[in-house]
């Protein structure tokens, strides 16, 4: 039996966790033979890879037999939500699993420790909404709440990170963190000797502090628990940039960046070419969160009502904040007055594709973000979409297909839907443009996801040098 544990005194106790038998070509080390070909001491693990013979052989030479990558998937195995960050972390997990080994992780937050997944977990983590379908105002309350942490923690086995990590795997945090890892990673990371690594996505908490007064010393304090990683991978240039500027202003001695943005493909849907929507509705796919600047598109949305206008609005999302969300007190009075307006929650990845294809264009007013996801998403379906152009949403946005306004001004954003309701012509060619621009694939953020994997080096190298 190997001396790395992996909490494996709970598998050997009982094998099926949650009546989901463990499987052990998903573990770091040979168990011994338990009847499976390819177990045993000594076997490769590369018998689980699946695709193209070619590309497996690549992805082996880059990673050593022995490696694992560990992924910590915390914010997308708890509950159903899936905002940018869970669909971002969930892909990452679906494309990896199919190359090389990784194995999901979570933090739990009742015993400020990492624990393996269990069968709901790892449900939740690949398929959702098999799980919770319905549309909901707060996805995230019915798995992440003190007695659910409790329960995993009890049900759980955990995985000391401090203690299990090699110098030939990689631990893989994609996704922000606010509780207590923030204090825990940094005096684990160093320590540690395998690969660590961060996927940064925006500085909003520290870049609009009247928003979010009470967010800054604990976002300062995961800004600065990046810097004890080996590679910091930011998904756009402003998210890069105030990375490393907010690193200067802190005193932090700079860990190794690169920037790698998002993929615009939406999961499992073909590009829209056909003749479009003859619904005059626009879609605004957005948390209600107060830099998402909704009062601002309500109030747009309203003047154009009272100008005659005829068209429906549509906002989709979970709602974040006082239960009385000032957003959702707002739709409220505007649809007592008779507006087309609907709020639609926080739907499935079906639901959110349906809209995209019954929309004209969509609206994405947001005041600042790390990469705009939605906009992307907008232009993989073919439809235009009104945003602003700083920071990282004019980085996508200038590729064609959006309408740039600025998205602060109530006016603006009256004058921009606006037109594309009823100037058909600029509608056609934003149109066009959106359905000619090209996007990143999953598959080919994930090679070059790899490719930076493999910079960090097969020897932990703290101070490596910035590759970008």
């Amino acid at each position: 039996m190997s001396q790395r544990r992996y909490g494996f005194r709970a598998f050997e106790i009982n094998d099926v966790i949650n009546n989901e038998k463990i499987r052990p070509s998903r573990l770091p080390v040979d168990l011994g033979n338990d009847g499976g070909e390819g177990s045993g001491p000594g076997k490769s693990r590369s018998h689980t890879l699946q695709g193209d013979p070619e590309q497996q052989g690549a992805i082996l030479g880059t990673f050593s037999r022995a490696e694992m990558i560990y992924l910590d998937v915390t914010s997308s195995c708890k509950s159903e939500q899936n905002t940018g960050m869970q669909r971002m972390t969930r892909r990452i997990f679906a494309e990896l699993e199919q190359r090389v080994e990784v194995t999901p992780i979570c933090w739990n937050r009742a015993g400020n420790v990492y624990q393996l997944l269990g069968v709901t977990e790892r449900k939740l983590l690949t398929r959702p909404f098999e799980i919770r379908s319905r549309a909901v105002a707060r996805p995230e309350l019915r798995g992440q709440n003190p007695v659910a942490e409790f329960l995993r923690l009890m049900a759980l086995p955990r995985f000391a990170i401090a203690n299990e990590l090699t110098s030939n795997d990689v631990f893989l945090v994609p996704d922000v963190f606010h509780d207590v890892r923030r204090k825990f990673l940094p005096t684990v990371l160093p320590r540690t000797p395998a690969r660590t690594v961060a996927i940064f996505l925006d500085a909003t908490s520290l870049r609009l502090p009247w928003l979010y007064a009470d967010r800054g010393p604990r976002y300062r304090a995961y800004i600065e628990s990046l810097a004890q990683c080996d590679l910091v991978i930011c998904i756009s240039e402003e998210a890069h940039n105030d990375l490393r500027d907010f690193w200067k202003r802190f005193g932090c001695a700079p860990t190794a960046t690169c920037v790698e943005p998002l993929p615009g493909e939406f999961d499992n849907v073909a590009r829209d070419t056909g003749a479009g929507s003859s619904r005059n509705l626009i879609v605004y796919v957005s948390s209600l969160d107060p830099r998402k600047n909704h009062l601002v598109l309500l109030r747009a949305a309203d003047k154009l009502w009272s100008e005659g206008l005829t068209f429906e609005l549509q906002l989709i999302g979970r709602s974040t904040g006082p239960f009385l969300n000032k957003v959702v007190v707002e739709v409220w009075k505007i649809r007592l007055r008779g507006r087309p307006i609907r709020w639609l929650r926080h739907v499935s990845d079906e639901m959110l594709s349906q809209a995209y294809r019954d929309c004209r264009s969509t609206v994405f007013p947001s005041l600042m973000d790390g990469f705009g996801l939605p906009i992307a998403e907008s232009l993989w379906h073919g439809k235009p979409c009104i945003c602003g152009g700083n920071g990282a949403l004019g980085e996508i946005a200038r590729g064609g297909g959006c309408l740039i306004v600025d998205q602060t001004s109530e006016e603006a954003l009256a004058g921009g839907m606006k037109k594309l309701l009823t100037d058909q012509e600029s509608y056609r060619r934003l149109r066009d443009e959106a359905r000619a621009r090209t996007f990143g694939t999953w598959k080919g953020y994930i090679d070059n996801l790899l490719t930076h994997l493999r910079a960090v080096g097969p020897e932990k190298s703290v101070a490596a040098p910035a590759l970008n």
